[in-house]
């Protein structure tokens, strides 16, 4: 997003600020007031800490810890827990269904309530929309679902899933989308996905993966975008599993991936496949060789139906997969979007955000 763009944006949502947004923001005036006054914060901390263990314990493990804890959780087949912390609020009619907090939004990349909007009720994804028509969202698994922006506008679209899984490791994600989203959809359900991320669920003791909480062949779609992006190697090979586990035999796989083409790197060793753009947290933007994923996916009995190219060049590919052995596998069409810049956000605390 450019600034002047940005800038435009803050203005309409300052305008459409709604009432849940403002209870966020007087709660955290009120904490920062609190924070005035040394004595009483460190008991209020103290009594947090206590009643809420681990809430606020630090990150204290350095990149490698990604694939150590990747590897332990394959080995242990980690359960998920579900976040159902509070008591789910009074029903929530869809005319005022809410809008994430701002703060939320900025996590995922975009702020503009547009991106969240469904106001007339269409299917959401093109390809498929047009291919395969409703029947795909009969019923769907949200990896990686973050605040609700594909969870609330699946809410609007008519006709809405049967069935909607969402699951996602940033904890207060998932708990305002359990207290937001399910109440005018309760088809609609959310858990807490407690996996290790350096950024987002800094907890010591979660393992690198976890399966998922449902059981096989139980989805005629599975969505993962901007997960592929974000995990390591062995984290990927672990989840593309976990996906096509879950789907049916007629479903698909609607993914994004960043892509390279490995041949062009001669100096990298035949087991290593993915580029990582961070020392310091090794998930912040992962990039796999194409040939990989398309082996990959076929060790796991998917097949690459459509290979979308991104809007900017070198950025996220749409890649949809599928079971089904009558669709084509076409080759993957040559990148020649404009070039630009799409950086990941950078948010200060952003594990806490949704917790406070």
């Amino acid at each position: 997003m450019y600034p002047d763009e940005e800038q435009s944006s803050a203005a309409q949502e300052g305008a459409a600020t709604t009432h849940h947004e403002l209870r966020y923001r007087l709660v955290d005036r009120l904490n920062n007031g609190i924070k005035k006054l040394p004595g009483v914060h460190r008991v209020l901390r103290f009594l947090a800490d206590k009643l809420l263990p681990g809430k606020s314990q630090p990150a204290k493990s350095p990149a490698a810890i990604h694939d150590a804890r990747a590897q332990s959780a394959l080995k242990q087949d980690a359960p998920v827990s579900p976040v159902q912390e509070e008591p789910a609020l009074a029903p929530i009619s869809l005319d005022a269904l809410p809008y994430p907090p701002v703060e939320m939004r900025k996590l995922i990349g975009t702020t503009e309530q547009m991106h969240f909007e469904n106001s007339e009720g269409k299917l959401i994804f093109g390809y498929l929309d047009f291919q395969f028509g409703p029947a795909v969202y009969d019923r769907v698994f949200d990896f990686g679902c973050g605040c609700g922006r594909l969870a609330r506008q699946l809410i609007l679209q008519k006709p809405q899933p049967r069935r909607y899984v969402g699951i996602d490791l940033h904890p207060g994600l998932i708990r305002w989308c359990q207290r937001n989203l399910h109440p005018a959809a309760t088809n609609f359900d959310f858990f807490y996905h407690d996996v290790f991320n350096l950024t987002f669920n800094p907890k010591p003791g979660s393992p690198g993966v976890a399966p998922f909480p449902v059981g096989d062949s139980e989805f005629s779609l599975v969505i993962a975008h901007s997960v592929f992006t974000h995990v390591t190697e062995e984290q990927a090979i672990f989840y593309l599993r976990e996906c096509a586990r879950i789907i049916d035999q007629n479903g698909f796989l609607y993914t994004s991936w960043f892509l390279f083409e490995k041949q062009e790197f001669p100096m990298m060793q035949e087991v290593c496949n993915a580029l990582y753009v961070s020392y310091h947290d090794p998930t912040a933007a992962v990039i796999f060789d194409r040939q990989w994923l398309i082996d990959k996916a076929h060790e796991m009995g998917l097949r690459i139906c459509a290979p979308l190219p991104p809007s900017v060049r070198g950025h996220q590919w749409t890649i949809i997969m599928t079971r089904r052995t009558d669709l084509p596998e076409p080759e993957f069409p040559v990148d020649n979007a404009p070039r630009g810049w799409v950086r990941p956000p950078l948010v200060d605390g952003a594990q806490k955000i949704g917790l406070e």
